[in-house]
């Protein structure tokens, strides 16, 4: 058996990641008081990050190829409806998912 692991590097939640798993916030002053300031709004539960969702308790933070992954299955996978941009955003977070550009990346797939 073969496990392979990807390794996505650098994204815009590795901030929140190591302020929240570790207490190391960034050296630029602003960077550092945003990333306190926002940091409330998610959590890291065995070492998975999460964002605490309005609607729903806690949404899985994805990045990379499962954002795309994600959006292909929503939108033209077996569920799939082939719906606009604006409802495949909500179908993705009623799914549980979250990433920051989540209704911009929803509305340029859907198009």
């Amino acid at each position: 058996m073969h496990i392979c692991l990807v390794d996505e590097g650098e994204t815009s939640m590795t901030p929140y990641r190591r302020y929240l798993a570790d207490g190391l916030l960034p050296l630029d002053p602003v960077e550092a008081r945003v990333i306190k300031k926002n940091a409330d709004q998610y959590t890291i539960v065995d070492d998975n990050l999460f964002r605490h969702g309005y609607t729903r308790s806690i949404l899985f933070y994805v990045s990379g190829v499962k954002c795309t992954c994600i959006m292909a299955e929503l939108h033209e996978g077996i569920c799939g409806s082939h719906i606009d941009g604006q409802a495949l955003s909500s179908k993705t977070v009623r799914a549980g998912y979250y990433w920051p550009t989540m209704r911009e990346d929803c509305m340029r797939y859907a198009q």
